[in-house]
């Protein structure tokens, strides 16, 4: 039957095109369908610091080639001054009409592969309790197709997870809009280096994208953005150029289309799983985007989806694999989440003495000499209240050859 699948995934973008590659690579009989035409945009976090994931997939390669940059460095600025470093790999930030289109083609590779663009789900389908196709509509037409498992790649509001009526929780309210834009001619730094910027209680972002387009963004408090929109990109510009160094390096930069913007991004999970269905990217879980992990986090979640659909055929018990999905799934997104919640509640304006302080200590090697031996034990001490952020930073100078079972 043309209408029968093991898998129907509804959603095409990271999580939805990765996981049908995956199990394209399985022999599995997979459709996957999204509402938009591709290529296309999205609204994105950009930021891909895993590319083994896409080493795995096959596509790094061509992002490459596209002129994507190798960016290992980041900087951020508090004020006028900032504080610059490696980091432990390189990132890649493409645009999503690029990225997502190459997945999608990736998945050509394989027969039992059926994609369909500018199609959505207009119903699920049950027989009992037992989620078991969907009612879709494409192209003027509308069909029945019916798969073994159900699959809700289909973003933060999705319809598969609000017809399983999927369990949410650690539900937290979206927190800060978001705006940004792409850019050509801004003057790059020496090296590439993702910069952040830490000003009046905003966070502003700067992304080398190919060479010659960088991503730029800010996160803005809620009482801005109806006001920003209005006057966009003319009032986004204007505060970008309040950041270190940037009015220069805006002054002859343009727009490439337009500010693309949101309120604000919801913070949940949900139950990934039930009875014929399954969820995965932002379906599943979602966060606010300061942190730049959401495409990561996407990539993820499909990986330890296929390995369940493994071990399912290999004829492990259903139920006990799929929990144990959740576990892994939460396990891994869990401190993020904690880490990132904590980042926005925590943001403020900096006070005068603060800034102050931080330029003259900056600019000083002799405060330096004598804060980098203790540095750790200050960091240990400042987020008692949050050990978290002492054990993610850790975790990453662990990279760069800290030994914590020798440190004092």
């Amino acid at each position: 039957m043309d209408n029968r699948y093991d898998v129907v995934i509804a959603g095409a973008r990271v999580a939805g095109a990765s996981l049908a590659v995956l199990l394209g690579k399985l022999g599995k009989k997979v459709l996957l369908i999204d509402k938009a035409p591709f290529p296309s945009d999205t609204l994105s976090t950009h930021y891909m610091s895993h590319t083994g994931y896409l080493e795995e997939l096959g596509i790094l390669d061509k992002l490459l080639a596209g002129g994507l940059r190798k960016v290992d460095r980041m900087r951020t600025h508090i004020g006028s001054s900032y504080i610059d470093g490696p980091r432990s790999a390189y990132t890649v930030i493409p645009k999503r009409d690029r990225l997502d289109m190459l997945l999608i083609e990736r998945t050509f590779l394989y027969e039992g592969v059926t994609f369909l663009s500018e199609t959505a789900v207009r119903e699920v389908l049950w027989d009992q309790d037992r989620m078991v196709g969907v009612r879709i509509k494409g192209k003027g037409r509308e069909k029945e197709v019916y798969g073994d498992l159900i699959v809700g790649a289909d973003g933060k509001h999705s319809t598969i997870a609000r017809q399983a009526g999927a369990e949410v929780y650690h539900d937290t309210p979206p927190l800060r809009p978001v705006l940004y834009g792409y850019f050509e001619g801004i003057p790059p730094l020496e090296t590439p280096t993702t910069e952040i910027f830490l000003h009046e209680g905003r966070i502003g972002f700067l992304f080398p994208m190919e060479q010659g387009r960088d991503c730029i963004g800010l996160e803005v408090h809620p009482d801005e953005f109806k006001t920003m929109m209005k006057d966009s990109p003319e009032a986004f510009v204007r505060m970008y150029k309040q950041l270190y160094g940037m009015e220069k390096r805006l002054e002859n930069a343009r727009l490439q289309g337009s500010i693309i913007g949101t309120s604000g991004v919801p913070n949940f999970f949900r139950k990934p799983y039930g009875n014929g269905w399954a969820l995965i990217g932002d379906a599943g879980h979602s966060k606010d985007p300061s942190t730049g992990l959401g495409i990561n986090d996407a990539f993820m979640q499909a990986f330890l989806l296929a390995d369940a659909c493994m071990r399912i055929d290999a004829g492990d018990d259903r139920e006990v694999v799929m929990e144990a999905f959740q576990k892994k799934r939460d396990k891994h997104l869990f401190p993020g989440f904690q880490l990132t919640l904590d980042y926005i509640h925590s943001l403020k304006r900096f006070s005068k003495n603060e800034l102050a302080l931080f330029q003259a200590m900056a600019a000083n090697p002799m405060v330096w000499n004598k804060v980098a031996p203790k540095l750790g034990d200050y960091l240990r001490e400042g987020t008692r209240d949050f050990p978290l952020l002492y054990q993610s930073v850790e975790m990453e100078a662990e990279a760069f050859g800290y030994d914590k079972d020798s440190s004092p």
